[in-house]
């Protein structure tokens, strides 16, 4: 490389670092991961379908459509009790298959078996390497406009880890922030000040991304933090009434991750 080389490369790479640190708002992103980059929803559905043959559930239920449908309502309803710490995690791995299971045909509610239906999705689940369409060209972005990536997740501790790496991840985030590690889960205000203390972020130049309008948009707003609302299904926003009078709005809408360039 010649000296007028070397110095043009280095006047591009102060230019770049001065836009970084002075013109952009943010520096810190806070990212969820489930449904937000990873596909849990078309992973855990071909895990589900594995399952029902593996364990020959065409004994129990009509059609794996039954079963798969069901799952999802009843696991809906669970996670969003556990997001509140209503339920526990174990709580949790049980009734997601013994609800479902108690609407078929003489199935084993017992703890011993739900267990053992648990233990095999995840391990169905986390061989699964689905991406939310556009999650890598998103990563690889971020990354090169010098932004320090977080990962904000409700999810178990052992099957984040597994997920991050089975889906070629885990090197774009400088930290990985857990609930089971926080001791509580989004939308507390306590995991997002367990989140500043471990990423020693701040909340006027950070940003959340996620697609639960309550656990990652509304819990990012509890403490300050302007969010990306990752709207992949195009629900309709929560309007203000009398009885609400005042739902908090994210400070963006995004309904794919292509659009998040627009504005970082």
């Amino acid at each position: 490389m010649s000296l007028l080389q070397y110095f043009v490369t280095l006047r591009t790479s102060l230019l770049h670092q001065f836009h970084i640190y002075f013109m952009l708002p943010y520096k810190d992103i806070f990212l969820d991961f489930d449904d937000t980059l990873y596909d849990t929803r078309g992973n855990a559905t071909l895990a589900l379908e594995e399952l029902y043959d593996a364990f020959h559930l065409e004994e129990v239920f009509d059609s794996k459509r039954f079963f798969t449908e069901h799952y999802w309502e009843i696991n809906e309803n669970l996670w969003a009790q556990y997001s509140l710490g209503e339920i526990t995690r174990d709580y949790l791995i049980i009734e997601r298959f013994r609800r479902p299971l108690a609407l078929g045909r003489g199935a084993n509610l017992s703890d011993e078996f739900c267990l053992e239906l648990g233990d095999a999705f995840l391990e169905f689940n986390c061989a699964k390497t689905g991406v939310v369409e556009g999650a890598h060209d998103l990563l690889d972005y971020l990354k090169s406009r010098g932004y320090h990536l977080h990962i904000c997740s409700n999810g178990f501790t052992e099957v984040q880890y597994r997920k991050l790496d089975m889906v070629g991840m885990s090197n774009y985030f400088d930290t990985i922030v857990l609930s089971e590690q926080a001791g509580v889960n989004k939308p507390s205000q306590k995991f997002f000040n367990y989140a500043f203390e471990k990423t020693k972020a701040v909340p006027t130049s950070t940003i959340m991304i996620g697609d639960n309008l309550n656990t990652d948009i509304q819990g990012a707003m509890g403490v300050g933090l302007d969010t990306i609302y990752f709207n992949r299904y195009h629900q309709p926003l929560p309007c203000s009434s009398s009885a609400a009078p005042s739902v908090p709005r994210p400070t963006f809408t995004v309904y794919a991750l292509a659009e998040v360039q627009q504005i970082l």
